[in-house]
Formats: C-alpha cells, sequence, structure tokens
C-alpha cells in the first residue's frame, strides 16, 4: 500500500492501457486516464475497462477533516469527468471505472471504485 507498488503497477499496465496523465476533461484535468489499447488489442485479447483515476495527496500535517474534504471533491471531480462527451466517445465499448485514491506522503490510505 504505498506509493512505488502504485508506481509499478502503473507501468505493468501500459502495453495494454494508453496511460494519459493530466488530461483535460470536462474543463478540469483528470490525474490519470487509463484507455485501452484498441489498435493492438482486439478481438478476443481485447481489453473490456477504461479507468479515470483522481489521486489525492496529504501532508503529514494535514487534518483529518481535510482529508475529508479531498476525499468528498475527488468523488465530484471523477463525475464531472465521466460526464465529458469526448470521454464517453473514447471509452464506448468498454466498461468506465471512476477511482479515488489518497496518499499521505507516500502512503496509500485508501483506494475505492465510485459508483456512477
Amino acid at each position: 500500500r504505498n506509493l512505488q507498488g502504485f508506481v509499478m503497477c502503473m507501468l505493468s499496465l501500459c502495453s495494454y492501457y494508453l496511460m494519459l496523465p493530466e488530461v483535460e476533461m470536462a474543463h478540469g484535468y483528470c490525474d490519470i486516464f487509463l484507455l485501452p489499447d484498441k489498435i493492438h488489442f482486439k478481438g478476443k485479447n481485447k481489453v473490456n475497462h477504461s479507468y479515470i483515476l483522481e489521486l489525492k495527496y496529504l501532508s503529514a500535517k494535514d487534518s483529518d477533516a481535510k482529508a475529508e474534504e479531498q476525499w468528498s471533491e475527488a468523488e465530484e471531480q471523477l463525475h464531472h469527468y465521466a460526464g465529458d462527451r469526448i470521454v464517453q466517445q473514447m471509452t464506448v465499448d468498454t466498461q468506465l471505472h471512476l477511482i479515488r485514491m489518497q496518499m499521505r506522503n507516500t502512503e496509500l490510505l485508501r483506494i475505492e471504485e465510485v459508483g456512477r
């Protein structure tokens, strides 16, 4: 449950996904958008899932109230990005997953898939 493990996991997915960091969506910037590589993986090898990840960071000094505020903000942002017309077009034929993550320093505090 640390940043290094998360980054290693993301890098191992690069052959299956186009990883787009800080993509503008619905007049905001999502942290990471993972879109299946539909050119190289189609037919039987098709990847059927796409992801929008919203990452929130806290310093060691940040309060629990700030953590809760960030957590709620991440959910709102994810729903906003998912409603973007371009996102909807790009994720056709995939199941879009909205993932929020919160880190304190380098430790992962929590991660959750947000319902649509």
